[in-house]
């Protein structure tokens, strides 16, 4: 009886493809959660409070291997979810020691943030499907992107950064002046996507991952192309890096006094405590080191002693210029008598003073809007300038749609008190020994557009430097005050402009405009606050070192410096956020092409 034969239209199957076929399909832990919470693991180590920037280079290799994925799409999004959860919740858990009610504020942050991993691989893979693209391109224009949307959407949170592993880093981040951080962004991103692809190329690596082999594209020249031109980027970055850095020294600006209070939130929100004992401690507490933070500060013979965010005493108060003209004389009156206070507070320290404050705007006899100010008042006890905040922090300066979803309050750490500020609306140069300078108050320092615009941006005349007032007080001491520091060297960068910052509770700090945090020299002490002194003349400090930066947070004292000028220019002050706009523009060509080059949209890969 004659054997059946089984024939086929194609080639016979070989043994290494029917092992192949038999071969077990790993999990999809190994294979997808896992690479995914590695890079959530390696972010968290690139950031402080470990600070391994280095490791930014490689922290989303693991997660790329996603993008050539042949497993479900649901669980491909949630292992990149999984791995942004695993990123945010640790990195941000300073912001639950501010209040227990900050708790529920942090979490949701934390899942915020984290959509931006699926987002991003969504992209990313409907780039790698639809196009001939490589990684080395679409990766660094998709996570550019999504860092641009996280920094701007919804009121913003433009905190942990790709670029922001490489603050110290001092020949890399010189490109933000053309670019902004999100330069850096790119370039690391790329350097990730190089290294995956070249990973990818790996036979047991795709089998124990489950990738799909056909998207290796072209042959070992194509990837060598890709080699080069990522290597000749790296080359060119560190290149301009080194010329902006053998520039001309920096001149001499006018002398600062930067106050460096260290007063816990929590004191400070109890001097509104319906408790008599704990209003009075409170105010003996914030009362006695603003006194002795004072004399130290009219001490250093300065030309301006700056203050931190809301740490006086008093108040501000003016008057709408839409106020009822029937009492606007009874009005103007009352304020002139309560701003006295502070006009002489001023004028008993003969030096120009920079108060950090809150302003009340009487709009009617019952009615007023309240500002997150810096304002400045000179030695002889007169209002000069003042300049209100303009880019308030969600739940923490105003409630985000309060009306329609009262419950949103649970996020607030004042609870149902009324606390919103009404935002700025100019960017005030404040006068100062023949120097003009711009402030922004608390995290617009990590904001970059608002930095920028003082270095022309907003086509008036550029300030010679910036000065940064914060209220770190809520965080305790805690990794929020490292990275707050490191966030603000691009700003410096970015505009060229030195960066003096007066933080209550840290780190108060002179950053140049080389992005050089400037060592002060020892603190000397001196009625249980320190004194620190910075020789800034023309550049020539020596930079303080990562890893003496907490020794300035939790401490309390003045911080005495010649602000260095910087006389360059820069692209991106008068340009703006041009690259992360092209990184967008570039993802909708990408999209078009990849669907109207489709013969069959039948035939397409999922994504």
């Amino acid at each position: 009886m004659p054997s059946q034969v089984l024939v086929t239209a194609s080639k016979p199957i070989s043994r290494s493809s029917s092992r192949a076929a038999h071969a077990p399909v790993p999990s999809a832990f190994l294979t997808l959660t896992l690479p995914a919470l590695a890079t959530g693991g390696l972010l968290w180590l690139c950031h402080f409070p470990v600070a391994w920037g280095w490791l930014g280079w490689i922290a989303l290799v693991p997660v790329l291997s996603l993008a050539r994925s042949s497993a479900k799409a649901r669980w491909i999004y949630l292992s990149a979810w999984a791995g942004g959860l695993t990123f945010f919740l640790p990195v941000l858990q300073w912001m639950r020691v501010a209040d227990e009610r900050m708790v529920y504020t942090w979490l949701g942050l934390a899942l915020f943030c984290s959509l931006f991993f699926p987002l991003g691989l969504f992209l990313i893979r409907r780039i790698d499907r639809g196009t001939a693209m490589p990684l080395v391109v679409s990766v660094p224009i998709v996570w550019t992107a999504m860092e641009f949307l996280r920094g701007n959407v919804m009121g913003g949170f433009p905190w942990y950064f790709l670029a922001h592993t490489q603050h110290d880093f001092l020949t890399i981040i010189q490109i933000s002046d053309l670019t902004g951080a999100y330069g850096v962004t790119f370039l690391v991103a790329a350097v990730n996507a190089l290294l995956f692809e070249a990973l990818y190329r790996l036979a047991p690596l795709r089998r124990i991952l489950n990738l799909e082999s056909a998207r290796i594209r072209g042959s070992i020249l194509g990837l060598s192309l890709q080699v080069l031109c990522v290597a000749l980027l790296v080359a060119g970055v560190v290149a301009y890096g080194q010329f902006r850095l053998q520039q001309t020294p920096f001149s001499t600006g006018p002398r600062l006094a930067i106050v460096q209070c260290d007063i816990e939130q929590g004191v400070r929100n109890a001097t509104n405590s319906p408790s008599e004992a704990e209003r009075k401690k409170a105010g003996e507490t914030m009362s006695q080191q603003y006194a002795t933070l004072s004399l130290l500060a009219g001490r250093q013979h300065a030309d301006l002693i700056v203050w931190p965010e809301t740490s006086s005493t008093h108040g501000w108060a003016d008057v709408a210029k839409d106020f009822p003209a029937l009492n606007r004389g009874l009005a103007e009156q009352a304020v002139a008598e309560q701003n006295a206070l502070l006009l002489e507070e001023a004028r008993l320290s003969h030096t120009n003073v920079l108060f950090g404050l809150i302003t009340y705007t009487l709009v009617t006899e019952k009615e007023s809007r309240r500002h997150n100010t810096a304002l400045m008042v000179n030695a002889n006890g007169r209002y000069v300038a003042r300049y209100d905040k303009m880019h308030r922090v969600p739940f923490g300066e105003y409630m985000p749609l309060a009306d329609t979803f009262p419950w949103l309050k649970v996020f607030s750490p004042y609870g149902d008190a009324e606390y919103s500020v009404t935002p700025g609306e100019r960017f005030t140069r404040f006068p100062v020994s023949d120097h003009k300078f711009g402030v922004v108050i608390c995290f617009e320092d990590s904001d970059p557009d608002l930095g920028r615009q003082y270095a022309g941006g907003d086509c008036g005349p550029p300030a010679d430097f910036l000065v940064n007032i914060s209220n770190d007080g809520w965080f305790k001491g805690t990794s929020e005050h490292e990275e707050h520091l490191a966030i603000s060297r691009f700003r410096a960068v970015e505009c060229r402009r030195s960066l003096a910052r007066s933080v209550n509770m840290g780190i108060s700090a002179v950053i140049d405009g080389n992005g050089r945090v400037l060592a002060p020299a020892s603190a000397s002490e001196a009625s249980a606050s320190y004194s620190w002194s910075v020789n800034a003349d023309s550049g020539h400090a020596p930079e303080l070192p990562v890893h003496r930066w907490s020794e300035f947070k939790k401490v309390q004292g003045v911080l005495t410096a010649s602000i260095p000028i910087d006389h360059r220019t820069s692209w991106y002050a008068r340009w703006g956020d041009w690259l992360a706009w092209t990184c967008w523009l570039g993802i909708a060509g990408l999209l078009v092409f990849g669907f109207v080059r489709r013969p069959n949209r039948g035939e397409a890969l999922p994504v």
